[in-house]
């Protein structure tokens, strides 16, 4: 199969323009909208790690260096996270929102990717950042106790532990850059063409820039004042759900496929839930999905 597009190319974009005309033949009105990313954050984030052992490494003859090494990585992977701080270049990606035909008092947002993710292993790894800056922490704690006179093959036994962690992560992040696109799949698009077709009161938003562009999209959709369902799509070899609401976990459920662990979305407080699974069956379970909410919400009127 052909690689997908990756997030903020001339590829994304073209893909997203083909995904307009896809939802104005499925009877939508979507518009483009332009949005400026930093798709480059992994490589900071690689650098943040390298800081945090070299401050580790500088605490056994140097512990107070070590420990301003060891707290500004901290700081900085902290503010960054994904693309923050204004460092490195920022990237154009675009947005494809088609609006709900018959919108109602309680929306339906259904999210799918416009690019396709690397081939890293990163991508495999739940919480990759979390795990860095947990090893940060605890290296900022260990150099702090060098400050404090602590010493000795315990203390350096322990350092070990964030650093070989922090290493471990710096070479996730940088293979998270280097990596080629997955092949591409239209699973999760065609789910949410039908559902564009099927349902007129869901929105429908083709998301670029893979998950940090979602990041970016649900941090926008929390300023939005009425009550949101969020429906993430994505393509996978079986076909899984994964939501902490206890409702939709049990609409899910219902549909039939497996739970899969984990968080559904970086949602906040939005009602959120995940769903994956090969091209026809997504779509399939989307739409067992999509009319259980439909069902719930009439019955709840």
């Amino acid at each position: 199969m052909d690689r997908g597009p990756l997030a903020c190319t001339d590829a994304e974009r073209r893909a997203a323009l083909a995904l307009l005309r896809r939802l104005r033949r499925a009877r939508r009105a979507p518009r483009v909208e332009a949005r400026w990313l930093r798709p480059g954050w992994p490589a900071w984030q690689a650098l943040c790690a390298v800081a945090g052992v070299v401050g580790a490494v500088l605490s056994v003859d140097h512990p107070l260096a070590g420990l301003i090494v060891a707290a500004a990585a901290l700081a900085v992977s902290a503010a960054h996270g994904r693309g923050l701080l204004p460092l490195g270049r920022a990237r154009a990606t675009q947005d494809v929102v088609a609006p709900a035909r018959e919108p109602r008092e309680v929306a339906l947002v259904v999210l799918a990717a416009v690019d396709s993710p690397r081939t890293s292993v990163l991508g495999r790894v739940p919480a990759a950042l979390e795990w860095l800056q947990g090893a940060l922490v605890l290296t900022v704690a260990l150099t702090g106790a060098r400050v404090a006179g602590a010493d000795g093959t315990l203390v350096g036994a322990a350092q070990l532990v964030p650093a070989v962690v922090a290493l471990v992560a710096a070479a996730g992040f940088l293979d998270a850059i280097v990596e080629p696109a997955a092949e591409a799949d239209a699973a999760a698009a065609n789910a949410a063409i039908a559902m564009a077709r099927a349902a007129p009161w869901a929105e429908v938003i083709f998301v670029g820039a893979g998950e940090l562009g979602l990041r970016a999209r649900l941090r926008a959709e929390r300023r939005v004042p009425e009550a949101t369902v969020l429906l993430w799509l994505e393509p996978a070899a079986r076909t899984w759900w994964r939501s902490a609401h206890p409702t939709l976990a049990a609409i899910a459920g219902e549909a039939g496929a497996p739970r899969r662990r984990g968080r559904a979305l970086p949602a906040g407080a939005r009602p959120a839930l995940a769903l994956g699974g090969p091209d026809g069956e997504l779509t399939e379970l989307a739409t067992a999905v999509v009319d259980g909410i439909d069902a719930r919400l009439r019955d709840a009127d």
